[in-house]
């Protein structure tokens, strides 16, 4: 053999070694993309998934969380569990005011132990009356009034229009809490009214339970 052709099948072989290494190379180049970017992956998705969890954990909280005291549940008519006001948790006064005219202030207060809702408005009557007084639609809130013990509800009473002589004099009237559904809850009670007695005509009406004095008057 030559020295030409031992050069040639020299080089031929370190081509072959350098072939194979490369191959080699290549091939544990990829398995360590390949299980790596499957590790990085998952831990992703774990990260995303707890992401989630304590993002809708936060949701429920808020929207499910009511603060007592703050004057309003959502809907809240016919919910399990809900106490309506009545004359047996609840005391009312009727009370003068000055602005604005022909009107008296209705304040409810929760004197029992436990919150009440004061649905709607209230049923007033007083002696001779087919009907009670009609509610103010207009004065509808955007939620039940609720009532932590201690707290107060108020409904304006406009007694009559001013315009006209024509009305009657009542010394009493008489109240009945609503119930969610419709009907009166717990039986009914006589108010005392200021000086006695008072003039209604046939604008009389009644607003719904509002949170502040302010509200039940503005009507």
């Amino acid at each position: 053999m030559n020295a030409f052709t031992l050069r040639r099948r020299t080089r031929a072989l370190v081509a072959t070694v350098a072939a194979v290494a490369a191959l080699s190379l290549t091939a544990c180049q990829d398995d360590e993309l390949v299980g790596g970017g499957a590790d990085q992956g998952s831990s992703e998705q774990e990260g995303t998934t707890g992401g989630t969890d304590e993002s809708t954990g936060g949701e429920e909280t808020e929207e499910t969380g009511v603060e007592p005291g703050q004057g309003t549940v959502e809907g809240g008519a016919g919910e399990d569990g809900s106490t309506p006001c009545t004359d047996l948790n609840t005391e009312v006064t009727v009370s003068p005011v000055e602005r604005p005219i022909n009107h008296l202030l209705l304040t409810a207060t929760n004197t029992g132990d436990e919150a009440c809702l004061a649905y709607n408005a209230p049923f007033l009557g007083y002696e001779g009356a087919q009907a009670p007084l009609p509610w103010v639609e207009d004065s509808i809130p955007q939620a039940v009034v609720v009532l932590e013990p201690g707290q107060s509800a108020y409904a304006g009473l406009i007694t009559s229009s001013g315009a006209s002589a024509e009305g009657f004099t009542v010394t009493s009237l008489s109240l009945s809490f609503a119930q969610a559904e419709g009907g009166s809850a717990g039986d009914t009670v006589d108010l005392s009214l200021p000086g006695g007695e008072v003039f209604l005509d046939d604008a009389a009406a009644v607003t719904y339970w509002q949170t502040s004095m302010d509200d039940a008057l503005m009507w």
